[in-house]
């Protein structure tokens, strides 16, 4: 990488990059230019790697998005919570706020870099060309599902999906642009996931693979309720990558998820390298519970009770140290190699959608077994039907990633399905607190952009 020293100045702009930002049109005095940057494939490629950085950091899946989920979820203590932190646990978000801000901006900022890499591509080397628009378009696409998720109203909100969902910016520019419908919204993640894994290699070291943009087109179409695409990407992920020598597979150890170098799960994650990047800061400060007494993210004992099977060995993931909340050890590490998308979760998937589709039942009952019993829990599946399969699909995902943001998109995700109200806080599933407002940096700037409205739930 000998170019990288020559233009580290276009590329520390580039990660600054805010939705208002004219940098790159006017660079100071003696600075490289853009055009003259990242017209070499080293310089693009710089950029491309340096956006993992974004993607792990704190501001994003380093912790906040989590937290945000989790505080708008069900499982959390958040009766002392004050500032942002009560804002979001009393789902009543306005258009202030840093913390969900400052995440709406970084996650944005990880879609102009996409953007940029696209633009540039032309310069890429070759033998490289197809991993690196492979790459660029699976993390657009991994932030548009997220943030469509927070700012919009579930996909099946409305019967042909016409509801307001998100801006989809598909060009590095500031140009001031209204918000899509929810359908055009998914149309393009899976359009973006479709085309990254027709693009990336089976196998790409740590790096999203062809596996990587399966798994998350099973994760898109699970959020959409179409358990036939969900099944056939799940099982594709399950199945193909082992005939390819795939590097993940279920772990038979799951106090490995979070370690260093431990688990066999990671199918998208970041790797910790101590003095370099250490991913998981966020969670590590808001929820590690071994030294702090009083951590911010405290679950309710409600939660914790749903680990009171016997013989459940996850129920030490909750601690309880105070007669009226549990605390989180699952991010009780110094460091670790943060997890995004994982076997587990997608076992969970395929599991669930073999059950849905009724077909595939004998799927559905081999997944769940190994899920309980890596868990230590006793249940005979053998004649489970598929409204009893799914049942346990959906408990046994509200228990493996208590603590990864998941509850939020399964309260919205089933009664989307089917109308069905499961939040414990007793908010109607489509509430307008269960979804964030924008920055007010978006109607600043453009007087005909629609924000969210406003009131909270129940």
């Amino acid at each position: 990488m000998k170019h990288i020293n020559k233009y580290l100045v276009i590329l520390i702009a580039l990660s600054s990059f805010t939705a208002c930002s004219k940098f790159l049109e006017r660079p100071p005095a003696g600075k490289l230019k853009e055009e003259e940057t990242l017209i070499h494939s080293d310089s693009v490629m710089a950029l491309l790697n340096g956006t993992y950085t974004t993607v792990a950091g704190d501001v994003l899946y380093g912790g906040r998005m989590q937290v945000i989920k989790e505080l708008l979820a069900d499982h959390l203590y958040g009766t002392l919570l004050t500032e942002d932190n009560g804002e979001l646990w009393r789902r009543k978000t306005s258009i202030f706020g840093a913390y969900k801000n400052d995440f709406y901006r970084e996650a944005y900022n990880v879609v102009y870099k996409a953007n940029k890499v696209l633009e540039y591509l032309q310069y890429v080397d070759a033998d490289k060309k197809s991993r690196v628009e492979g790459e660029a378009k699976f993390l657009r696409g991994l932030m548009f599902f997220e943030m469509i998720r927070l700012f919009a109203q579930p996909y099946g909100s409305t019967a042909d999906n016409s509801h307001n969902g998100i801006v989809i910016r598909l060009k590095a520019d500031a140009s001031l642009l209204n918000r899509s419908t929810v359908k055009e919204g998914y149309d393009q993640i899976l359009t973006d996931l479709t085309e990254a894994a027709n693009l990336l290699p089976p196998n790409n070291g740590e790096y999203p693979s062809k596996f990587t943009a399966q798994a998350l087109l099973a994760k898109v179409y699970f959020q959409m309720n179409n358990f036939a695409k969900a099944y056939e990407f799940s099982n594709l992920v399950m199945t193909e990558a082992e005939r390819a020598g795939a590097a993940f597979s279920f772990d038979a150890d799951l106090t490995k998820r979070f370690s260093l170098a431990g688990s066999k799960e990671g199918i998208f994650w970041i790797k910790s390298r101590l003095g370099n990047i250490e991913p998981g800061g966020e969670l590590r400060g808001r929820f590690r519970s071994d030294n702090n007494p009083n951590p911010v993210m405290k679950y309710t004992l409600q939660t914790k009770s749903l680990f009171s099977r016997p013989g459940d060995i996850r129920a030490d993931w909750l601690i309880q140290r105070n007669s009226d909340f549990a605390e989180l050890t699952k991010y009780n590490l110094n460091s670790f190699d943060l997890l995004i998308i994982h076997v587990t979760e997608i076992k969970l998937i395929r599991a669930e959608s073999a059950a849905e589709i009724g077909t595939q039942l004998p799927v559905a009952r081999k997944d769940l077994n190994e899920i309980l019993d890596r868990a230590d829990v006793s249940q005979d599946l053998t004649s489970a039907n598929a409204a009893l399969l799914i049942s346990i699909a959906r408990r046994e995902r509200e228990l493996e990633m208590v603590g990864e943001g998941s509850r939020l998109d399964e309260i919205k995700r089933i009664g989307a399905r089917n109308g069905q109200n499961i939040d414990r806080r007793g908010s109607p599933y489509n509430c307008n607190g269960f979804i964030l407002q924008f920055p007010d940096t978006e109607r600043a700037g453009n007087s005909s952009f629609i924000n969210n409205p406003e009131g909270g739930c129940l």
